[in-house]
């Protein structure tokens, strides 16, 4: 039987030239879970609590429409040990159908389709939905469940700090997927959300999409094989870390590097769908040494296999300190592929940083280096979504129009989207790394 993960533990460079002061080196860590009946666990049943808006401006653009019929999928598509509740709120928060009720399922899409009768108000009180659906999802709270709140939205919250307290309170017992339509909502709260308990970010740009959203999330939830996944990595005297990002499935900075008194660091990447790589890219500062194989690092995959129990995989992280200058211009491209990607978002996030500030020319030459990039590594996505939003910059001078926001949106949906190689575009790529 197949191992349930394989964990890789890559350097960008296995050869560093002795004399450097303050190498930089780039550690890939990268956990990919088997398909299910490829050496996984038994499937999961859910456990989820599907939190819809239902203010007023979901009326525009058929929004609540679509929602609705997104989630008459989702109850469609049940299984018999799930567990689905659907919460609605807008000034108040009333739970449509708990995780008891969710099998009738004529009754319950009856009910959905009733949504728009609730007596909650039309303004947008997210915290209280989320709430509702936390205490729903407690309810058959499991570890043999995957446990999962989905937060639908299309506008600015109140009380923004209240939902991402709540949702890093909860974040062991559970994670938080968030989708924002439109271009209202506060979209670095969504994301933060998602990123902090393991879940994930979806933009919703036309509201038709929101049935294939509900349905990607569905699958993504039916294809998770491990559970709780944690990278640990402890360094070597001497060792430095500069910053960490997460690198796959999607791409955003981990915060600040903040290692214990063991020197020991660690990243949670939540669950892990089958064949998809779950990945953190770390910075490294090295020191000056004697030519010779150092280990720099000990890294290690935590993570639990459904009916299993839980398990690890440990690897030493070495280098080969070298005089040969020729030897040390040699970089692994499939790392290299990772850090030009990550590289890219940091130029995006920079460029809407200094639009913020007012700083239109920085932002564009920003822009036009993150294009420049794009380009290089052949990501015809990224360079479209790019190359769109700094049209839309030039015009309008500002992020505060509806167009700009919009462009902005799509550009940071397609760059933190991690591309993978082919195999054969791998090996192109290897080979110009050695040249």
């Amino acid at each position: 039987m197949a191992d349930p993960v394989v964990f890789e533990a890559l350097v960008n460079r296995e050869y560093v030239l002795s004399s450097a002061e303050n190498f930089v080196l780039h550690l890939l860590l990268q956990a990919t879970a088997q398909s299910k009946g490829n050496g996984a666990g038994r499937r999961l049943p859910l456990n989820l609590g599907v939190v819809i808006d239902r203010s007023g401006s979901m009326y525009d653009e058929r929004r609540l429409e679509f929602v609705i019929e997104a989630v008459k999928f989702l109850v469609d598509n049940l299984e018999p040990d799930d567990r689905v509740a659907i919460v609605a709120f807008a000034d108040k928060a009333q739970v449509v159908a708990s995780g008891d009720q969710i099998h009738d399922k004529e009754a319950v899409k009856r009910a959905i389709d009733d949504i728009d009768l609730l007596e909650i108000g039309g303004g947008t009180q997210m915290a209280l939905g989320m709430k509702a659906a936390i205490e729903e999802v407690k309810k058959s709270l499991s570890p043999d469940r995957l446990n999962r709140v989905l937060v639908l939205t299309d506008g600015q919250t109140y009380e923004e700090m209240a939902c991402l307290e709540l949702a890093r309170a909860n974040k062991d017992l559970m994670s938080f997927s968030a989708m924002g339509v439109g271009v209202e909502f506060n979209e670095k709260l969504l994301m933060q959300i998602a990123q902090d308990t393991g879940g994930k970010y979806h933009y919703i740009g036309d509201s038709a999409e929101i049935p294939k959203i509900f349905e990607d999330e569905l699958q993504g939830l039916r294809a998770v094989t491990v559970r709780n996944g944690r990278f640990d990595v402890v360094l070597s005297q001497g060792v430095q870390i500069r910053e960490a990002f997460r690198a796959s499935p999607e791409i955003y900075s981990l915060g600040e590097p903040l290692l214990d008194a063991d020197r020991k660091i660690s990243y949670a990447v939540g669950d892990l769908e089958g064949g998809v790589p779950s990945a953190v890219l770390i910075s490294l500062v090295l020191p000056p040494r004697k030519p010779g194989v150092v280990r720099i690092a000990q890294a290690a995959f935590h993570y639990e296999v459904p009916g299993q129990g839980e398990s690890s995989i440990k690897k030493d992280v070495t280098v080969t300190y070298t005089l040969d200058r020729a030897q040390a211009s040699k970089a692994n491209g499939r790392v290299m592929n990772l850090v030009d990607q990550v590289a890219i978002a940091k130029l995006q996030a920079k460029a809407e940083e200094e639009l913020k500030r007012g700083n239109v020319d920085r932002a564009t030459k920003l822009l036009s280096n993150a294009i420049a990039s794009t380009q290089r590594v052949g990501n015809v996505k990224a360079t479209q979504a790019l190359s769109g939003f700094m049209e839309q910059i030039k015009k309008t001078q500002t992020l505060e129009s509806r167009a700009a926001k919009t462009t902005l949106l799509q550009a940071q949906a397609v760059v933190r989207k991690t591309q993978m190689l082919d195999p054969e575009a791998l090996k192109e790529l290897q080979s110009s790394t050695e040249k």
